[in-house]
């Protein structure tokens, strides 16, 4: 595992999982997908199997499959790949990195155990968890702050967290600016070495103005150089310009991540096809997918967006 801390900035795509119409594992896109987001100037890294990537219901032998699909491609690139676990236990979490050390990754993404929600959990409790496991494991670690109040992490629990030897980066998606301020200007104060990565949709170019060093976010699965243009703007001082290209998505963005959002991942596999990059659009029940006036939207906003012509075996349903 070669050595990634320092490395975490610019943009990470939580890439979405393929599956057939069977519902299996679509390999074949899998690998396509990955290739194409692998390729496109400004992408730093991809992350495997988080929320976008259907991660809660793959299974164990599915998510290795797509570890080491996906990990594959980004020793071909040179890029950092992340893969995310959800582990409901310290001990389980311990097994999935030493696991993870044995593939093609660099990096572990932990989503919160449900028990951190469950009623009024202290810091002391979290920072333990994440204690436990930079102890019994040399795979890096990133924190994970979900869009989810009952789940955040307070400012004082984050920096306690980041102190830590193998927490390389952060993931911030509390979709709360004031929330995301603070934290940034306390981590700064007490210089601290975690990267911070901006998870909120809402206001990308905006996280830069705040300290954020990169993105990851799931939006950017569709019109990825764009954002990776949002990424290089912002990382360079050109805020205005990163607030411009941030508008220029903002219509997309909103019809990926309208309610219920849920649906978001439909919706972003639907380009996804729309472009030939999966062959199919299918996602796990109980997701319901996209209706076809939806679908017709979500393709005129991005095709007047990608400003290209881009062949797709969708485009009858389109005209028609």
């Amino acid at each position: 595992m070669e050595k990634v801390e320092g490395r975490f900035q610019g943009l990470f795509v939580p890439h979405v999982t393929p599956f057939r119409e069977s519902g299996d594992l679509d390999r074949e896109s899998l690998e396509r997908l990955a290739s194409y987001l692998a390729t496109q100037p400004g992408v730093t890294g991809l992350v495997s199997c988080a929320r976008i990537g259907e991660g809660p219901v793959l299974s164990s032998e599915e998510k290795i499959a797509v570890y080491q699909v996906v990990g594959q491609v980004t020793r071909r690139a040179g890029l950092i790949h992340i893969a995310a676990i959800t582990p409901q236990s310290t001990d389980e979490a311990i097994r999935l990195c030493r696991d993870l050390e044995e593939l093609p990754v660099d990096a572990a993404m932990i989503f919160p155990p449900l028990l951190f929600a469950w009623g009024k959990v202290g810091g002391d409790l979290k920072v333990r968890f994440f204690e436990e496991i930079a102890q019994s494991s040399a795979m890096p670690l990133v924190l994970f702050q979900i869009p989810v109040s009952s789940y955040w992490y307070d400012v004082e629990t984050v920096c306690r967290i980041a102190q830590l030897e193998r927490v390389a980066a952060y993931k911030e998606a509390s979709f709360n600016p004031e929330l995301f301020a603070q934290t940034m200007r306390e981590l700064a104060r007490q210089k601290c070495r975690m990267q911070v990565l901006t998870g909120n949709d809402r206001f990308v170019a905006q996280s830069y103005r705040l300290g954020a060093e990169g993105a990851l976010i799931g939006v950017s699965n569709v019109a990825t150089k764009k954002w990776a243009a949002i990424d290089r703007a912002a990382r360079s001082g050109d805020h205005e310009r990163a607030v411009a290209v941030e508008r220029e998505l903002r219509e997309l963005q909103e019809l990926i991540f309208g309610e219920p959002i849920v649906e978001a991942v439909s919706r972003i596999k639907t380009i996804l096809r729309y472009q030939g990059l999966i062959r199919w659009d299918t996602v796990r029940r109980p997701q319901l997918g996209v209706t076809p006036e939806e679908r017709k939207k979500l393709i005129a906003s991005y095709r007047e967006i990608a400003g290209e012509e881009i062949r797709s075996e969708l485009d009858a349903e389109t005209s028609s």
